[in-house]
């Protein structure tokens, strides 16, 4: 009878444990036509918001991906889903709202950077890494957000809000390397033709060999956990 009535104390004082840390208040961030704003929230809401992106992401790209076979042919076809579907043509007095990548593809539009921040998270989401980086011109008056994918070890080149990529001498995508390298490439236009002038930022592309984690690729719960922790760790040594 003792025993049973402190596993049941055990049972309450751990519900109510559990039920006080899940209802601790937390922040998230949300941009709404650039300027910045702290939403508050449950420690249960955000968690549960977390994984229902979670879940949404793996299912739209179990989608788009369901024919190809190759990284290649994932990132392509992801690439044009995401050119299609990321309209860049926002209704006049819509507002440009800056939060997450899925509600982004929930809305269907937005501004550059957001289109890679679509395209990036869903090539994560299918096996393959990916990062967007800002590329300024030399003079930096001028700034355009391009998309990283490793693809057979390389980093190739894309900008999926304009519709275009790159490829070399031989027909295959251009990556980092030969860009820099000043060897044979063209520009490839979704559209059909090409609409921007890439010579001056790709100029100033990085060497990249590897990636860390980013915004891009944390959107999955292991590498969520590990973000924060390496977060808290940075913290500590400060």
């Amino acid at each position: 009878m003792k025993k049973s009535l402190c596993l049941l104390l055990c049972c309450i004082v751990v519900s109510v444990g559990i039920f006080a840390i899940l209802n601790i208040p937390v922040a998230t961030r949300q941009g709404i036509n650039y300027q910045w704003h702290t939403i508050r929230l449950p420690l249960h809401l955000k968690i549960l918001d977390f994984f229902d992106r979670h879940f949404n992401y793996k299912q739209l790209v179990k989608r788009i991906v369901k024919d190809a076979d190759t990284d290649r042919e994932k990132v392509m076809k992801i690439f044009e889903w995401t050119h299609q579907n990321i309209k860049r043509d926002i209704p006049e007095g819509w507002p440009i709202i800056d939060d997450h990548a899925w509600h982004i593809i929930v809305r269907g539009y937005g501004v550059n950077d957001q289109a890679s921040d679509v395209f990036t998270t869903l090539c994560n989401y299918a096996g393959v890494d990916a990062f967007f980086t800002w590329i300024n011109t030399s003079n930096r008056t001028k700034g355009i957000s391009l998309s990283f994918i490793k693809i057979e070890q390389k980093w190739s080149i894309f900008d999926p809000y304009h519709g275009c990529y790159f490829k070399n001498k031989d027909g295959e995508l251009a990556d980092i390397e030969d860009i820099k390298s000043k060897a044979i490439w063209s520009i490839e236009s979704l559209d059909g033709k090409p609409n921007i002038d890439y010579a001056s930022y790709l100029d100033n592309l990085p060497s990249v060999k590897d990636v860390g984690l980013s915004r891009a690729n944390i959107q999955s719960p292991l590498n969520r956990l590990f973000f924060e922790i390496r977060k808290c760790l940075r913290k500590e040594t400060k």
